[in-house]
């Protein structure tokens, strides 16, 4: 028995594996006794007699159990489940996986019925294969039962184990999903029992025949295992603004998360919570500010949104990235209303909190410019339908000269100017700060210069990193991670250890630097190469979230190109996200380190990123299977294998029609390089056995045909040569041969799934 039963339910419900208990049923178990005793005859002699030989057969002992993979303790209902989803939309799926135990000595057909008490109807569940537990259904059609072996005790892999995985999907119909329902399921296992009255008669499946089992022995619906799902319930109140087109919150301020992807991207940034994902409605700001009155065209280049907060005289403009080092420009649009009762003109400028004008700027009256030479912002104001610069006015009838560009408002009116921002481009990776102007505007009708009313324009910009993890805020590229691993063996999950797998993974960060919460696409392969065709073989990148958990793909066709593009949760400023990049690397893999290319790119901010630097250290894996054979005529090519190596046509591993004195005895000796590397230095050898002389030995091709040049033999402990050894050797001497094509009397390489065949002849004596 491989583990105790206590150990193997522990370790069952720890790794999601069977817990399988005793011998296969139908084994036979046989016993015989035997006696010692002094021989009466001979006194210090032992004589032993032995008994008859007693037969037991194994009887079935079924059991069976569906379980969380992963580990998470069942035999909960829809309301106690921790396995939770939330914020879920319309048509959504959501993907549980599930691990089929057989803890028993049978094999058993377990049937696979969803448990949906407690959930809202109008969903759908299905259950589908995941033979090697990714995550992803192994194909398109839903299964109703499974069927599963029991464990063999004596090999050290757990055959008692089906890995399956349910998908929920949500109703589309509004009458059916409301941000009050709740869905969600179970699976509920169950056999039906085949065995006959005595199982020795009718084993069957171990259990009554007619009989309906469920999980665990238990009664029905005691042990399950739910995933709940509730549905995102947005929180909205739709007020009037001076633009109706213009997204405030209740109370007025301005929504502070754009959300703007392709129309094609089936996830979308939510611009109401942190951390999130899958928000099928977020709130995407309006394209620039445009008051009543002013043009329609789009006052801002570029289409950066702003979004105002009126009633706290504030705008926000939250432009994306750009490819380019020039200098970025936003433009905001400004009112100016007069209820004095008589018209003024009034002068515009940068101020300080205090309304006087901001001494960092420098104002150049011929061109109506304001320089920060410390910032590098450049301020300018428009005229909202010329687009030409407003200056300083030049009435000499007024007793107040206008220093700065001034506008005229007449009373009860509103007039429209747009200010332009000019400001340096920033580092799209660097933490960056916003960017904020004030301005005043001055009466020119009082003492003085400084400000009756200002109002705020302030610009977001975009930053990030993306690389690998570090212990602080931020991502690095070097040095390069390297990852080893075992092209033969399992996949594992974001806990895979270095080298004893197939899976390498690498904690990546992707740090949001900017000034506005975004979601990022990620995606990457590696190319590595298979080491029988030697022909490159693309692995895409799985992105996992801390928790272990696959995140959202960007689409949920196999088919599409956005299938291998995961979306990572919204990340605030000034915050970072740790995903696992994770690379199922095949079996076959040749040896050798292979570069992961990695791809980063903000969802609203399209800042794009790249990491190079990941290696993926592919370890040697294999062996070298070798087999004889002895010439048989009427023998069938393939018909006898051994190790894995086929007998070629009119050759037997099983022994030949025998030999008289002085007839040939020939061999063929065929070795295969099983590794997923080549083999260097490889020869063959024999033995001449005994009773036999040595006659000949020699290299053949892949047709059978002698291989005549670039060959290289050795006798015993002796030194290669190109001179084959003189018939005759009798036993025990040891035959070597080998290729040698550049010859330098050293064998050559063998490379990988590659055979080197031998035929040896010897004569009976």
């Amino acid at each position: 028995m491989k583990k105790s039963h206590l150990l193997a339910l522990m370790v069952s419900l720890a790794a999601g594996t069977a817990a399988a208990e005793g011998t296969v049923a139908g084994t036979t178990i046989e016993n015989t006794a035997s006696a010692s005793f002094q021989d009466p005859a001979n006194a210090g002699t032992t004589l032993t007699s032995n008994s008859n030989t007693v037969s037991t057969t194994v009887l079935p002992l079924p059991g069976f159990d569906i379980v969380y993979t992963g580990g998470t303790a069942d035999g909960n209902d829809i309301t106690s489940t921790p396995i939770l989803t939330t914020g879920a939309v319309p048509g959504q799926k959501v993907t549980t996986q599930y691990s089929v135990l057989n803890n028993g000595n049978v094999t058993l057909t377990v049937n696979l019925a969803a448990d949906t008490t407690g959930a809202a109807s109008g969903q759908t569940v299905q259950y589908f294969l995941d033979a090697n537990g990714d995550g992803v259904a192994d194909s398109s059609t839903p299964i109703t039962s499974v069927i599963v072996p029991v464990d063999d005790p004596s090999t050290p892999a757990d055959e008692g184990i089906v890995k399956i995985i349910q998908v929920v999907t949500l109703p589309t119909d509004p009458a059916l999903i409301t941000p009050s329902s709740v869905f969600g399921a179970s699976p509920e296992g169950t056999v039906t029992g085949t065995a006959g009255a005595d199982p020795l008669v009718t084993p069957g499946n171990g259990y009554a025949s007619g009989t309906t089992v469920y999980e665990d022995g238990k009664a029905v619906n005691t042990d399950l295992q739910f995933v709940r799902i509730t549905v995102f319930a947005p929180a909205l109140d739709n007020n009037p603004n001076v633009d109706p087109t213009t997204p405030v919150d209740s109370a007025g301020n301005p929504i502070t998360d754009p959300a703007l992807v392709p129309p094609s991207q089936t996830v979308q940034i939510p611009t109401e919570a942190v951390g999130t994902t899958g928000d099928a409605t977020p709130v995407v700001p309006t394209t620039g500010y445009i008051t009543p009155g002013a043009p329609t065209s789009d006052p801002t280049p570029g289409g950066t949104p702003i979004v105002p907060n009126v009633a706290g005289d504030i705008q926000i403009a939250y432009p994306k990235a750009d490819a380019n080092t020039n200098p970025d420009t936003v433009v905001f649009s400004n009112n100016l209303t007069n209820t004095s009762g008589a018209t003024d003109k009034v002068q515009l400028y940068p101020t300080l909190a205090d309304g006087t004008p901001d001494p960092a700027y420098t104002y150049d009256p011929a061109t109506g410019t304001f320089t920060n030479a410390t910032t590098g912002v450049v301020i300018r104001f428009l005229d909202p339908v010329t687009g030409n610069p407003i200056l300083a006015s030049t009435d000499p009838s007024n007793p107040t000269a206008a220093v700065y560009p001034t506008v005229t408002v007449p009373s009860g009116s509103t007039v429209v100017y747009r200010t332009e921002v000019t400001y340096p481009d920033p580092d799209d990776s660097a933490v960056i700060t916003p960017v904020t102007v004030v301005i005043g505007a001055d009466s020119l009708k009082d003492a003085g210069i400084k400000s009756d009313s200002s109002t705020t324009n302030t610009i977001l910009p975009p930053s990030a990193q993306f690389g690998d993890a570090t212990g602080t805020l931020g991502a690095v590229s070097t040095p390069a991670p390297i990852q080893t691993v075992n092209p033969g063996g399992t996949q594992s999950g974001v806990a895979s250890p270095d080298l004893s797998d197939a899976t390498a993974v690498f904690q990546m960060d992707v740090v949001n630097n900017g000034q506005y919460n975004d979601s990022y696409t990620l995606s990457g392969s590696v190319t590595l190469t298979d080491a029988a065709t030697g022909n490159p073989v693309v692995v895409p990148v799985l992105y996992y979230a801390p928790d272990g958990s696959l995140l959202p793909r960007l689409s949920n066709d196999p088919l599409s190109p956005d299938y291998n593009k995961f979306i990572t949760p919204v990340i605030a400023p000034g915050t970072e996200y740790k995903p696992y990049a994770v690379v199922q690397v095949p079996v076959g893999t040749l040896t050798g380190d292979y570069t992961v290319t990695q791809n980063a790119v903000g969802n609203y901010s399209t800042i794009p990123m790249t990491d190079t630097n990941d290696v993926i250290r592919v370890a040697p894996d294999g062996n070298v299977a070798v087999a004889k054979f002895v010439a048989k005529s009427g023998v069938t090519a393939a018909s006898n294998p051994v190790n894995g190596i086929d007998n070629p046509a009119n050759f037997t591993a099983t022994g030949a029609t025998g030999a008289k004195p002085g007839d040939d005895i020939t061999y063929r000796i065929i070795a295969k390089n099983n590794y997923n590397t080549t083999i260097s230095n490889f020869f063959l050898s024999d033995t001449v056995p005994a009773n036999t002389l040595f006659k000949s030995i020699q290299l053949l091709d892949a047709s059978g045909t002698v291989i005549s040049t670039n060959v290289i033999y050795k006798v015993g402990s002796g030194a290669w040569g190109a001179t084959a050894p003189a018939a005759g050797l009798a036993n025990p001497s040891v035959i070597y041969i080998a290729l040698d094509a550049n010859g330098d009397n050293v064998p050559d390489a063998l490379a990988p799934t590659t055979t080197l065949t031998a035929e040896f002849v010897v004569t009976v004596k």
